[in-house]
């Protein structure tokens, strides 16, 4: 848990601001669905949002608010209305029903393009953490991580997450004292194996330590990991994947050391 009491949407102000642009990754510049600078944004800087939040957002000098509150690293829960591969990169539509579907784009290496990904299936419930973009006036996402809901609880965990992120950037906002909400992995247990570093420790160690090209599976790590739910291994892997420790490799289900 951050200092400040938030947890995912820990910053008021998301680190680095928004480029308002849809182009592709520059020469000499690692697409964000690889190891990549972009994976040190800060996972507290993240924060909850629902779809309409986001198109109807202000965004002035590629600086992007909400009701005056700066936003730049967001995550949505919605389900995938459309998926396509384009060149160098998946084009997907998240709609959360809150208004018209959202543009989500997860840029992939040239090398991998080639050998063919696997598409996250339609109609299915998504959870997408990504960077508000903006071009010719069109709003969209580009993934920092997506992938498939284990557990619906997870959409309603994320829509009580987003009404209480925001009530509390509105009181930070206009200078109001902002109550301290313990995470849900800190709630899991107080013992120091249940902890949150502890848990991303063990992660990170299971990972670094196979050997395997395309990396270890999220479905190995809940069997090595048994004692845990899918749902805090899953919380673990994102959060490793922000922080740029580890990156996806065959799918969004295999991940490899960033070391």
């Amino acid at each position: 848990m951050s200092k400040n009491g938030f947890r995912s949407y820990g910053g008021i102000s998301a680190a680095g601001g928004a480029v308002g642009s849809d182009d592709p990754p520059s020469q000499g510049r690692v697409a964000p669905a690889f190891k990549s600078i972009r994976y040190r944004s800060r996972i507290q800087d993240i924060i909850p949002c629902c779809v309409n939040q986001l198109l109807t957002s202000t965004v002035i000098d590629n600086v992007f608010t909400i009701r005056g509150i700066e936003v730049s690293q967001v995550s949505i829960v919605g389900i995938i209305r459309q998926a396509e591969m384009a060149a160098n990169y998946v084009l997907y539509k998240i709609d959360d029903m809150t208004t018209k579907p959202i543009k989500v784009r997860q840029w992939v290496g040239r090398d991998r393009a080639k050998q063919g990904i696997t598409l996250l299936p339609v109609g299915v419930y998504a959870k997408v953490l990504g960077i508000l973009k903006c071009s010719a006036e069109v709003k969209s996402l580009e993934v920092l991580k997506i992938r498939v809901l284990e557990d619906m609880n997870e959409f309603t965990t994320h829509i009580l997450e987003t009404v209480n992120a925001h009530m509390m950037l509105d009181k930070a906002a206009s200078g109001q004292s902002v109550p301290v909400v313990p995470s849900e992995m800190d709630e899991a247990q107080r013992h120091s194996e249940y902890h949150p570093d502890f848990i991303r420790k063990e992660v990170l160690r299971l990972i670094h330590e196979c050997p395997r090209q395309e990396g270890k599976s999220v479905r190995e790590l809940q069997t090595e990991l048994s004692n845990l739910s899918i749902g805090t291994i899953n919380q673990a892997v994102e959060y490793l994947t922000v922080e740029g420790h580890i990156y996806p490799t065959v799918d969004g289900e295999h991940f490899k050391s960033a070391d």
